[in-house]
């Protein structure tokens, strides 16, 4: 199994703590906060790792990432978003000449309070179908909704006006081996964004999506606020709201 970890965007929400680096290097209780989202590859036994970032911050991923956890994955390719904006623009960088697959996706401010091994187990039992990992938050809008009906899995929208349902996908993306066939066809939305959500739904009106939904503490340490409950969380800071209620955007992602 491959990953690919997204650490591109701009990180407004964070400012000024973004001025001057990438939101995905902000020190989390002594870690950078990639740094997490990493372990959760590792986790789950993955160590062949793409991570796409900003052009302007390649050095700072590869001087960090040099040493420590960095130095665990075999290989860890760092590369440059250069168009395409949008998570699935981003998952669309990895180098034509090494996919292999499967795939394990990650959004870089994710971060998680538990191991993912026991859903990589999930998804290989079958691995022609994508999985998905969801959790439930009060304010649904700022995030990709999944609309699960008696069980099932039933409509994937991209934070949408008026949310049908509280459960939102959390950045974290098992793929099949034909993830980039699909990716390909994809067209940006009106936002003028390359959606994940267009590619769930291809899987979605194919039957080969599946869901998983998280009993560990997720949180998307994209804000200040999410960021102190992130510290609470791990153990060195007071923890936040006890759900995330600010707007996620894919400029962030």
């Amino acid at each position: 199994m491959q990953g690919i970890i997204l650490t591109g965007g701009q990180g407004s929400r964070l400012a000024p703590l973004t001025d001057d680096k990438n939101k995905h290097l902000i020190d989390i209780c002594g870690r950078p906060m990639v740094s997490y989202s990493l372990s959760l590859l590792l986790s789950a036994g993955v160590t062949d790792v793409t991570l796409v970032t900003n052009p302007h911050h390649l050095d700072d991923f590869k001087k960090e990432l040099s040493v420590g956890l960095g130095t665990q994955f075999d290989p860890l390719r760092i590369i440059p978003q250069k168009d395409k904006p949008g998570i699935a623009g981003s998952i669309l960088m990895m180098p034509e000449d090494i996919r292999i697959g499967p795939y394990m996706v990650v959004l870089g401010d994710n971060i998680v309070g538990g191991s993912l091994k026991h859903l990589r187990d999930k998804f290989e039992t079958d691995p022609n179908r994508a999985m998905i990992a969801l959790s439930e938050v009060l304010v649904p809008t700022a995030f990709g909704v999944a609309r699960l009906e008696k069980g099932k899995l039933v409509e994937i929208e991209e934070k949408p006006e008026k949310a049908r349902s509280r459960w939102v996908i959390t950045g974290i993306y098992f793929f099949p081996t034909d993830l980039f066939e699909i990716a390909e066809t994809i067209k940006p939305s009106k936002r003028g964004e390359y959606e994940v959500t267009d590619i769930l739904s291809v899987y979605l009106k194919q039957d080969r999506l599946d869901y998983h939904i998280l009993e560990e503490w997720w949180v998307d340490a994209g804000t200040h606020e999410s960021l102190e409950k992130v510290k609470g969380l791990i153990g060195c800071g007071e923890a936040g709201n006890e759900e995330q209620q600010t707007e996620k955007t894919d400029d962030d992602a």
